[in-house]
């Protein structure tokens, strides 16, 4: 009895060695990804004077991607999504057109609100002189730029992208 018990201890040490083992490292990839500075900017529908009511957060992945992650809760009263566009403009009127993003989303019927909405764009940056992993340039600075949402032609609103401290 006492025999087995102690072949069993054995095998569970060497087992739980190897999955510790196998296991504990994290990939490359998300060892690069946790070195990455954290930065964030976040661009409020919620204390700009339009009809949306949402928010959006930029979250500065790597030398080539930001996250954009948000969602519009009300003020969308078009369910036809192709007529929305989401733009980075360089002013609050939506002109200056700096990149457009192209999210996948849904309407859902009154309120008016979208699905949640996840992009990882390449090229811009919430840093200025970030040069890109590529070498193709240097990214697009997008802090004190404006994400503006218009309806065909109709602007919506446009919240201020703004880095958080």
């Amino acid at each position: 009895m006492i025999k087995n018990a102690n072949i069993f201890l054995i095998i569970a040490l060497i087992f739980s060695l190897f999955l510790s083992s196998s296991i504990g490292a994290p990939s490359p990839t998300l060892r690069k990804r946790a070195t990455w500075p954290q930065l964030v900017a976040r661009a409020s529908y919620r204390t700009s004077n339009t009809s949306l009511f949402g928010e959006f957060t930029f979250s500065q992945l790597s030398e080539q991607f930001t996250r954009v992650l948000g969602q519009i809760n009300s003020g969308f009263n078009d369910t036809n999504t192709t007529d929305y566009k989401f733009l980075i403009t360089g002013n609050k009127n939506g002109t200056n057109v700096i990149k457009v993003l192209n999210p996948n989303f849904t309407v859902n019927a009154p309120p008016g609100g979208s699905s949640a909405i996840q992009l990882d764009v390449a090229d811009i940056a919430l840093q200025p002189n970030l040069t890109l992993k590529n070498n193709s340039g240097v990214a697009t600075d997008v802090h004190n730029k404006f994400l503006s949402i218009f309806n065909n032609k109709t602007l919506l609103g446009s919240a201020p992208i703004l880095i958080e401290q």
